[in-house]
């Protein structure tokens, strides 16, 4: 089982992420410009968060794997919603 602080880090982690992606994609299409190190960056943050919960998932109580599930769930449609967005 996940220890309470891993889980609350981590979800801190993929919010603060997905908080960047919302503004990183807004400011993308205010200046209608892509910044070469932003973006990028943080879809990388996406995807390494994602691969990171499967490893969390395997290892959580039920109640964590549910905290886990939604936190996967808001990852990946962040992440879909870069991809479609630009």
């Amino acid at each position: 089982m996940l220890q309470r602080d891993q889980i609350n880090e981590y979800m801190r982690k993929a919010q603060d992420t997905i908080d960047n992606a919302h503004k990183e994609l807004l400011d993308v299409k205010l200046i209608q410009q892509n910044d070469p190190t932003e973006y990028p960056f943080i879809m990388n943050q996406l995807m390494e968060l994602d691969e990171e919960i499967n490893d969390m998932l395997t290892a959580a109580s039920p109640q964590q794997r549910t905290q886990l599930e939604e936190v996967q769930y808001q990852l990946r449609e962040t992440k879909a919603v870069m991809i479609r967005g630009i």
